[in-house]
């Protein structure tokens, strides 16, 4: 519940204009929780924004439902409101014609996509004792070839340290294949003095 808050605090705010700019209208026959200037916000936007906020369905339904949590529920529920008044206050004042800001939330909306898929992708379970194992042969791999293989700690002493590591050369490893995947099928040609050196 407390990382869930957390998280919230951190990607709530960028999340929620594309969330609910890009949402297209339905039925929702679900209890309004907020309305901002005219536009509602019902149980099941809270309940699909905190589901985007967390890769755990328990999670997500602990916070959502556990009494304790009423006060977190509060708080998220606030900073929905208060994105949502924002949005609404930018085109309001025109905020949301400024080519400038077009273009921030064009390469937010991408690195949203990109993240999504690449969450989207990447194994969410806990690795298995083979690949933490396999990942530290690697690892030791890289060690020796750095001429480092003094101190080298067995695999049993840091098997617990290894699960974050390993979960992020997997989503670098998503995220490499995203790429090549864009790249094939969307075409992307630059002029030859905007071409990285290497190309």
């Amino acid at each position: 519940m407390p990382k869930l808050t957390r998280a919230a605090a951190l990607v709530a705010a960028s999340a929620l204009f594309l969330t609910f700019a890009c949402k297209p209208e339905k039925a929702d026959a679900s209890r309004v929780i907020a309305n901002v200037g005219g536009e509602k916000i019902t149980e099941a936007d809270f309940q699909e924004v905190v589901r985007g906020l967390t890769q755990d369905p328990k999670e997500a339904q602990d916070f959502l439902t556990n009494p304790a949590a009423r006060d977190s529920r509060a708080q998220l529920a606030n900073q929905v409101a208060m994105s949502k008044a924002i949005v609404a206050y930018a085109k309001q004042t025109g905020l949301d014609q400024d080519p400038g800001v077009r273009r921030q939330m064009e390469q937010q909306q991408a690195v949203l996509y990109f993240q999504t898929l690449a969450k989207k992708r990447a194994q969410t379970a806990e690795p298995t004792e083979a690949q933490l194992l396999a990942f530290y042969n690697e690892q030791v791999e890289v060690l020796k070839a750095q001429g480092q293989s003094q101190g080298i700690p067995p695999f049993q002493a840091v098997k617990g340290q290894l699960v974050e590591g390993y979960k992020r050369s997997r989503i670098q490893a998503v995220s490499s294949e995203i790429e090549k995947e864009v790249k094939a099928k969307i075409p992307v040609t630059l002029a030859d003095d905007f071409r990285p050196a290497s190309e």
